[in-house]
């Protein structure tokens, strides 16, 4: 966007759409799509300056679905796509060690690539009836360069768990891979930005990024993991992470926020069910509803094996079992909303999307029941 002051607000926009549909005609990627096509209908993908929510209640995989959407989709997708776009992964894992994020890496590529279904307690050989193989680990050897290939891109903090902090690492990482300008085009001295000059940072008008194609996605599971600052609630250290730190991040540096957030236990209580309230929501967040004034699209993971039901929106839940996820959209402040069956595998961090439930086959059940079914 233009560094012009005297254009109008509707003018700037204007310019922005104008580039956009340049871009689009150009062949050049806007936007990093879901791999679920009757959801990307209506929810385009990544997209930058959008602060996304991922939530669901306890064991359910928001984690994983996070990691399937925002980690493994976008490496997949700038590595299969002739694409413009490029990928930073800021990723501030408050719940798992870096080993463990890779050992989940390894899972998921051992079954996108070889077709072999293991869980990373099995790879590290800790139960007592099973050693792991030795087929297996040559496969390891195999997919090792495509996993460190998707680790480039990806910065793990296992160590910063406090709101600033977390802000902190990130805005390094804006001020080392971009600079601000004022209205006439000059640019402002960073250090001074920095270090909190009020005279410079009120020049600022623009920050403008070295690589406009980068998208620089900054993940934080999960909230409730938080470390509050000195003489603070958890409750006022996730508005500080929300409301202050990670807004700035969406709207100064286009950057996009993923915020992993648990739903509150109350949520799949007697009460709830018999309401058919069960579906995630803004009012069930945990820890602090307010985050959902914040994002623009929340995506909600939920389970109808958690409260025991049978059948789920036409579904056989009977048959699926804990491989049936639903996909839905609580909040979408540019669009519509939508929700889609999934196939779950947490074994292997694996979604695929559903037919609707109408187009179910007996085939299509077999092939879940085997847990035969290919991954994307």
């Amino acid at each position: 966007m233009e560094a012009n002051k005297n254009l109008t607000l509707v003018e700037r926009v204007a310019k922005q759409l104008e580039k956009n549909k340049r871009l689009r005609e150009e062949g050049k990627d806007i936007a990093i799509p879901f791999p679920f096509p009757r959801f990307s209908e209506e929810i385009p993908g990544i997209v930058q300056g959008r602060y996304y929510i991922v939530t669901a209640g306890t064991k359910v995989g928001k984690s994983k679905l996070s990691d399937f959407l925002f980690l493994y989709t976008p490496f997949k997708f700038i590595k299969s796509h002739n694409t413009n776009i490029k990928i930073k992964i800021l990723y501030f894992s408050l719940e798992m060690s870096k080993e463990d994020k890779v050992k989940e890496a390894i899972s998921h590529f051992l079954h996108l690539r070889k077709g072999i279904r293991i869980s990373p307690d099995r790879m590290d050989s800790i139960y007592k009836s099973y050693i792991l193989e030795n087929h297996i680990l040559k496969a390891i050897e195999e997919v090792a360069p495509e996993i460190d290939e998707l680790f480039k891109h990806v910065e793990i903090y296992d160590n910063i768990k406090n709101p600033f902090g977390i802000y902190k690492t990130v805005r390094k990482y804006a001020h080392s891979h971009g600079h601000y300008i004022d209205a006439a085009g000059n640019v402002l001295n960073t250090q001074l930005i920095e270090s909190g000059n009020l005279d410079e940072i009120k020049k600022i008008f623009l920050y403008i990024p070295d690589d406009p194609d980068e998208f620089v996605i900054v993940l934080i599971d999960h909230v409730s993991l938080i470390d509050a600052e000195k003489d603070q609630t958890i409750h006022q250290a996730v508005s500080d992470l929300s409301s202050k730190y990670i807004l700035h991040m969406r709207n100064r540096w286009r950057y996009i926020p993923v915020l992993v957030q648990q739903q509150m236990l109350a949520q799949e209580s007697v009460e709830n069910i018999k309401a058919d309230m069960v579906r995630p929501s803004p009012a069930g967040l945990g820890e602090n509803k307010l985050t959902s004034r914040d994002c623009d699209v929340m995506l909600g993971l939920f389970s109808p094996m958690k409260i025991k039901r049978a059948e789920w929106e036409g579904y056989n839940i009977r048959r699926m079992r804990d491989s049936f996820r639903e996909l839905s959209v609580p909040i979408n402040r540019r669009g519509n909303s939508v929700i889609v069956g999934l196939y779950f595998d947490g074994m292997t961090n694996s979604f695929k999307e559903l037919p609707p439930a109408e187009e179910m086959t007996e085939e299509i059940y077999k092939i879940i029941e085997s847990r035969n079914v290919k991954p994307i």
